[in-house]
């Protein structure tokens, strides 16, 4: 039977394709071989070094940590100098010990070597150098200044008679004073616990990370056994990773042409099916293949990554992307923690957030913290002059600052035993709050606290706080009104003076701010001012004694600057041209910041009334300067001395002054601001004022003694300007 043509075309073309598939299979699967060979060693080699990294940088955390404690711990210097120590002062370093072991990543164990007195006290107590356990360790390397850093594993126990020696690796740190060598402190972390933490970070237990030290075969078999190894910059160690796949590809590899038989076997069992499978199932096949395409792209979207060009390609690049990931979180957790923490305490302060005890209780849980409490005290420190701070202090000098700040008042707190939190509200206000129990440890008062944090700050730190205290809180629901009352009380700073202590008994006795009494007397120093007259002086200083007695805070020092500021740019608006133009550029903007300047009610006075000195001086040699200004004044006092006289006019001054009735009548109301008749009128107005208040004469009487013949016409006058007829003006305002 002859086959058709498309049987024939397979046939003819079987031996071909089987020897070219075949060759191209076996010299493609020995390429894929290495090549997965070589991806599997630089895939585990890019792990390997992620891993050592982190190591590295927790074994510098670790050496950075214990470094600035030896620095900057007093109770440790102190260990080290030559002086005696007795029961107490070792037990608190034991404690700081405790505690600098409990900040690091790994579990450790802790000692301070002291040479002058041959002694050690570790996180678990004292021992004399012969009785401790490493102290051949101590003694093989004390002294060697080479030696500082961290030493390859080794055994360690505290007791020469222990028999279950721990596996540590130790970071030895020499302490000196000037020159002169005091001792060593030496931190040994478990290897345990760090061969842990490495092997933590695989995603099975089919490659484990393992630390070569001196019994570990030589460098060469290590490499011939296991070629991932990475060697540490930091600690020159050697990491090794002990997979189980490797070896599988040298398997692979020695049976290679034993399957030579069963790939040609396979191979034409492929070509049977593939002839038949390709012509039914073509499409099928299509279908999947694009579905796995449309797959490895949407999940390289996903990632943010680009599509590999191969599997292996896709795998590295997703592991970089994942480990990169993975080391951002762990940093952010930290730093998020933090700030949770500072947002939740800023929240309760501020009234933004209300919890009841128990879900303030929880939340504290939440953050490893545990703090019961019977009252809650608040207490709110202020920087003085704030101002000269940033300016005298750089950002990075100004929050290192502020840190001293906060950390004294925690330190304080440890010391007498009570939890203590804070919040900075604002940038120069931090809010700090105590937890007060009912045991015998915490009974002191708010304002004991308050006390010894401000003494501290003054002895140690160049700058004061004045701190404001507020009314104990039974219950955290009521926290923000504490806060509240705190900060009250700290902004009465202004009249009660900067660098003190200010709670409710303080500011009891001092009186609510009157803003309507003084924006009259302004008003009337404003006009004083205007008019030439001295009385503004003494009429501003009047005001800013009485605002020393009430509460007068530096929010209120700007609404009195302003006020002020707004009837002066009245009266200057009267004033000669050179005279506004010098107020606008000199004085307007100066007189507008007074309040940013001034701490204290007493600085403002006298910074304000320095202002209004130069103004006048200003003022008054502008006026010298004006020859008009000499006329009008002169005329202003003839009206003073003649305005009982009923022929008073404008032609009887002008013929006292030798003008002409219109000159004067222009001049005078440039210079004086108000016209001739009007200041006439308020002149004879405020003299018959006076009298109808303060004598029994007749209304006739008064308004002879005021410039008029008439009685109507006073009458009418008086009525006019005051509203009211001059009878019942005096029988109002007697009254009253």
């Amino acid at each position: 039977m002859r086959m058709n043509w498309y049987y024939r075309t397979i046939l003819s073309y079987a031996p071909i394709f089987f020897v070219i598939i075949s060759s191209m299979i076996f010299v493609i699967f020995l390429a894929l071989n290495n090549a997965s060979e070589r991806k599997y060693l630089e895939t585990n080699k890019a792990i390997l070094d992620r891993i050592v990294f982190h190591a590295d940088a927790n074994l510098m955390l670790i050496e950075r940590n214990v470094v600035s404690k030896l620095l900057m711990d007093s109770e440790i210097q102190d260990y080290f100098a030559n002086t005696s120590q007795d029961a107490l002062d070792d037990f608190l370093l034991q404690k700081k010990l405790i505690d600098l072991s409990l900040t690091l990543p790994f579990a450790n164990t802790i000692y301070i070597y002291n040479e002058a007195e041959q002694r050690i006290i570790s996180d678990l107590g004292s021992y004399s150098l012969r009785s401790f356990g490493d102290a051949d360790f101590l003694a093989a390397n004390y002294g060697r200044k080479e030696a500082a850093g961290w030493f390859n594993p080794r055994s360690f126990a505290y007791s020469p008679h222990e028999e279950e020696a721990q596996q540590v690796v130790s970071l030895v740190k020499f302490v000196y004073t000037g020159d002169d060598m005091r001792g060593a402190l030496v931190v040994n972390v478990y290897q345990r616990s760090f061969m842990e933490y490495l092997n933590s970070f695989g995603e099975s237990d089919y490659n484990r990370v393992r630390l070569i030290d001196a019994a570990s075969p030589s460098p060469d078999q290590v490499t011939a056994m296991n070629p991932i190894q990475v060697q540490s910059d930091y600690t020159g160690w050697t990491y090794v990773s002990e997979g189980v796949h490797d070896q599988g590809y040298n398997w692979l590899s020695l049976f290679s042409n034993a399957w030579m038989v069963i790939w040609i076997i396979l191979i034409l069992l492929a070509l049977i099916g593939f002839t038949i499978i390709t012509h039914i199932h073509y499409k099928p096949i299509q279908s999947i293949t694009e579905k796995v395409s449309q797959f490895s792209n949407r999940k390289s979207e996903e990632l943010g990554i680009k599509g590999a060009n191969n599997e292996f390609t896709f795998i590295e690049m997703a592991l970089d992307h994942l480990l990169k990931r993975s080391l951002d979180y762990e940093n952010l957790h930290k730093e998020d923690s933090l700030l949770r923490q500072q947002r939740l305490f800023h929240d309760l302060l501020a009234g933004h957030l209300v919890l009841t005890d128990e879900e303030f209780q929880q939340r504290l849980t939440e953050f490893n913290l545990s703090a019961p409490y019977d009252r809650l005290g608040v207490m709110v420190a202020e920087l003085d002059r704030y101002a000269e701070f940033t300016d005298r202090y750089k950002v990075k000098d100004q929050n290192l600052l502020k840190f001293i700040v906060e950390s004294a008042f925690r330190d304080l707190g440890q010391s007498h035993h009570v939890f203590v939190w804070h919040a900075w509200m604002e940038p120069h206000r931090i809010a700090f709050v105590v937890h007060h129990t009912a045991d015998s440890h915490s009974t002191q008062a708010t304002i004991t606290y308050a006390e010894e944090f401000k003494k501290w700050i003054h002895q140690h730190l160049e700058l004061t706080l004045t701190i404001g205290i507020g009314a104990d809180s039974t219950s955290i629901e009521t926290l923000a009104d504490s806060y509240r009352n705190a900060v009250e009380n700290v902004e009465l700073k202004t009249v009660l003076g900067i660098h003190s202590i200010i709670d409710n008994r303080r500011s009891a006795g001092i009186l609510n701010l009157d803003r309507y009494a003084y924006l009259q007397a302004l008003d009337y120093a404003a006009q004083s001012f205007r008019m030439n007259d001295s009385e503004w002086r003494a009429k501003l200083t009047q005001v800013l004694g009485e605002l020393s007695k009430m509460q007068f805070r530096k929010r209120d020092m700007a609404e009195f600057a302003q006020a002020f500021l707004k009837r002066m740019d009245q009266v200057v608006l009267a004033m000669s041209p050179p005279i506004q133009s010098r107020w606008k550029s000199e004085y307007q903007e100066r007189f507008a910041n007074l309040a940013e300047t001034a701490e204290t009610l007493a600085e403002f006075q006298e910074q304000f009334m320095s202002l209004m000195n130069q103004f006048e001086a200003c003022v008054e040699e502008d006026r010298q300067a004006r020859r008009h200004h000499s006329l009008a004044m002169q005329a202003k006092h003839y009206i003073d001395a003649h305005f009982a006289d009923p022929g008073l006019s404008l032609v009887q001054v002008s013929d006292y002054l030798n003008l002409q009735p219109s000159a004067l009548s222009v001049i005078f109301k440039e210079e004086i601001g108000e016209k001739f008749v009007d200041y006439v009128l308020k002149v004879r107005m405020q003299q018959a004022k006076q009298l109808l208040l303060e004598t029994e004469d007749s209304i006739q009487s008064v308004a002879i003694n005021s410039g008029y013949q008439n009685v109507n016409s006073f009458y009418r006058a008086f009525k006019k300007f005051q509203d009211i007829p001059p009878g019942e003006y005096r029988n109002m305002h007697r009254a009253t």
